[in-house]
């Protein structure tokens, strides 16, 4: 089982802006991964998919087994517990 992973997932914003479309891809347990990329990439609004600042439009985010997309907002302080995110 994979500890992250998108499942189709898209974001845009004003439903112009194009954030993120169509993403698909699994970090396994252990792995060190490094979100690099020009300005206007969709780097920030991937981690906000992944902390629940914000909801994808479609697809679906499993962060250990839960599936992000349909926690209640009760339950993000306790999902955050279990995440390290280190900012530049």
């Amino acid at each position: 089982m994979a500890l992250l992973e998108f499942q189709n997932v898209s974001k845009s914003y004003d439903n112009v802006t194009k954030a993120l479309s169509d993403i698909t891809f699994s970090i396994e347990k252990g792995e060190f991964v490094f979100i690099v990329g020009s300005s206007g990439a969709g780097k920030s609004t991937f981690l906000k998919l992944i902390m629940c600042e914000e909801k994808p439009e479609s697809g679906d985010i499993i962060f250990n087994g839960r599936n992000l997309s349909k926690i209640r907002k009760r339950e993000i302080p306790y999902i955050r517990r279990n995440m390290g995110t280190v900012f530049q």
